[in-house]
């Protein structure tokens, strides 16, 4: 019966929502560096910056500026409570900016990371962000209806990154009032941006264009 309680008594002073275990080291990156066989996205990405990132099981290494690392630790359902279940993916490294674009897979939802080179600083976005043509913004978007997080417009010039959420929907003249957004943005030059696509069973008036400005920084829908 004791053994009992006490199980219960860690189920429930566990948190519903962790956040993602990540250490920074006073140590290099890399040292432990193993051959990748593996074919996934990843460790494409790892492959191509091989001095600065890699896998072994659950923990992502990357490479920080004065000679330091980020270790991200997964948590996965069988390991931890479930609603705390993540996994860190490298989908992006920009090196321009000196970030790594990381990819946060939950329980439920979805999540993302920017994480700085130079200091591991962690800017937290929707979505894996989608740069512009000149890298200047980016877009992050999770616009599943009903259960998306939304949408956010990223200035990459500033340290950190400065993250905008778009709360409003386009609302033009003589059109009726858009519920939802198409969820694939494509940037069609640097401070415009295309949603395209749809959901079922939401369909959307093929006439209709859902188009985002950035005029001085903030966010406008075309009409």
């Amino acid at each position: 019966m004791r053994a009992k309680l006490t199980a219960l008594a860690f189920f429930l002073a566990m948190p519903a929502h962790a956040e993602s275990d990540i250490v920074i080291e006073d140590r290099p990156c890399c040292e432990e560096q193993r051959a990748i066989t593996s074919r996934s996205p990843e460790a494409e990405v790892i492959a191509s910056i091989p001095e600065q990132a890699f896998r072994s099981g659950s923990v992502l290494w990357l490479k920080l500026e004065g000679n330091r690392l980020a270790r991200i630790i997964d948590c996965i359902a069988y390991a931890c409570y479930v609603d705390s279940s993540r996994r860190h993916e490298l989908v992006a490294w920009w090196p321009k900016h000196r970030q790594y674009v990381i990819d946060v897979g939950l329980y439920e939802g979805r999540q993302a990371f920017l994480i700085s080179e130079r200091d591991g600083r962690r800017t937290s976005v929707f979505a894996p962000p989608i740069l512009s043509p000149s890298g200047r913004y980016a877009v992050a978007a999770d616009l599943s209806p009903g259960h998306g997080n939304g949408l956010q417009i990223i200035d990459m010039d500033t340290n950190p990154p400065t993250v905008v959420a778009v709360e409003s929907k386009p609302a033009c003249p003589g059109v009726k009032p858009q519920l939802w957004l198409r969820p694939d943005p494509r940037w069609l030059d640097d401070t415009r941006i295309i949603f395209e696509g749809s959901l079922d069973p939401v369909q959307f008036d093929p006439d209709i264009k859902h188009i985002l400005r950035i005029v001085d920084g903030k966010p406008e829908w075309e009409c």
